[in-house]
């Protein structure tokens, strides 16, 4: 009781020197005509001959800055019940299609519920003697009846505005007031809630994604990862929250979580993957892919890493071989068109290297740069594919036809290519 009362008074402002050190004749008083203010409030909101509550408004946003009334649970019920009044006045308006206050609506819409949160805390506090539930018996089925407004709010804010902070608040009080002491009553037996419950906890993680905010990301996020609809984009969303506060063993765990819910989205599979390379762990690399596989047999790009790693430990014909399914699941995959080219010539050369020693003059000499120029002309058509889908690309494709071109005596492809080659600044 005294942490919430001190609470209320940091919130309101209220100077609790000012309140220490009055006489307790002058708190009698003050107290007194705090109530009046309350009471007067009541009455305006009673009156029938009075269409326009502002005055009942006026009354009561004077009395609840007041400290003597703090922790009387009628002066919030009392506030509750005029800004639901507020509220549903401008709601009326909007369904009646006439022209509305929509900001003032849900501004109306969360003081009624927080009033009503501290009236109904109020009203159960120990301190109090006997526990009422005047506050839950009168408002809680309302609260309950219109919380689906909040999620139309923060859309308007989202949406509309682009005011993330505000769309934050209004879904992060979607669930703080379904799930108040105050509503629970009904949350708890609410099937729908709870089957919506990822669904909107989407829109609140995101609104915290936008924001940067990753405790709350996390926090929203985490009960969204297993919505049907948007569960890969939360779980996307957790990855990249637990990246920006560097915990990468929840990021790495997170990442593997989705590569298995999801094994054919990029976002997971390129993260692990990329995460492996930078380590330079060829061996935990292999055995992510292998796994991969596993999941994901049609993956071009499984076996184009696979290519790779065979490609960097010099096993070229397994690499080749690994290549050729990439391009069988991909016939567009175009760095393993390129990558396979290089391996033929990269094989060839090594092999020619090992020959080095033969005398020039010899046969088997003779043999080794045929075979070497049968390769080269093997590979060739491989750097041409890939030079037809990506003709801007001379740095890459540029030397390796340069080395072919040169070869095989092909004097005019040579020349075209190392022009190319020149105006790239490459010669």
């Amino acid at each position: 009781m005294k942490k919430l009362i001190f609470v209320l008074i940091a919130a309101l402002g209220v100077s609790c020197t000012s309140y220490a050190q009055m006489t307790e004749k002058e708190i009698k008083k003050a107290t007194k005509e705090a109530k009046k203010l309350v009471n007067e409030a009541k009455k305006e909101m009673e009156r029938q001959d009075v269409v326009d509550k502002s005055n009942a408004k006026r009354l009561i946003d004077q009395a609840i800055k007041s400290p003597y009334v703090k922790d009387w649970y009628l002066t919030w019920y009392e506030a509750a019940e005029i800004y639901h009044h507020l509220y549903a006045e401008e709601k009326l308006k909007a369904n009646s299609q006439q022209k509305y206050d929509t900001v003032g609506c849900y501004n109306n819409l969360l003081k009624w519920y927080r009033y009503d949160f501290i009236a109904d805390s109020l009203e159960h506090a120990p301190s109090n003697g006997k526990i009422t539930n005047e506050t839950r018996t009168n408002h809680a089925r309302g609260i309950y009846n219109t919380v689906d407004d909040l999620i139309r709010a923060g859309i308007f804010y989202f949406n509309d505005h682009s005011d993330y902070k505000k769309a934050y608040q209004m879904f992060d009080n979607y669930f703080t007031t379904a799930e108040n002491d105050l509503c629970r009553q009904f949350s708890d037996v609410d099937t729908i809630y709870h089957a919506n419950k990822g669904y909107f906890a989407y829109f609140a993680a995101l609104s915290a994604y936008k924001l940067e905010d990753w405790p709350n990301t996390l926090k929203y996020a985490e009960i969204a990862k297993d919505d049907e609809t948007n569960g890969e984009l939360a779980t996307e969303m957790i990855c990249d929250a637990y990246g920006m506060t560097q915990d990468t063993v929840k990021w790495l765990e997170t990442l593997k979580y989705g590569i298995n819910k999801y094994p054919t989205k990029e976002f997971f599979y390129v993260k692990l993957m990329n995460y492996y390379n930078l380590k330079n762990d060829l061996a935990a690399l292999e055995e992510f892919i292998l796994n991969m596989i596993q999941l994901d047999p049609e993956r071009a790009d499984n076996y184009y890493v696979l290519g790779i790693i065979a490609h960097q430990n010099k096993e070229y014909n397994k690499a080749i071989e690994q290549y050729n399914i990439a391009i069988e699941k991909n016939p567009e995959h175009y760095d393993a068109i390129f990558n396979l080219g290089l391996c033929i010539m990269l094989q060839a050369d090594d092999e020619m290297e090992s020959k080095s020693n033969l005398d020039y003059r010899s046969a088997a000499y003779k043999k080794a740069i045929q075979d070497q120029k049968d390769s080269y002309k093997q590979a060739l058509p491989y750097f041409l594919k890939y030079r037809e889908a990506k003709p801007e690309s001379v740095t890459k494709w540029g030397i390796p036809l340069q080395a072919i071109y040169y070869t095989l005596n092909m004097t005019k492809e040579l020349n075209e290519v190392e022009s190319r080659m020149k105006e790239e600044g490459m010669l």
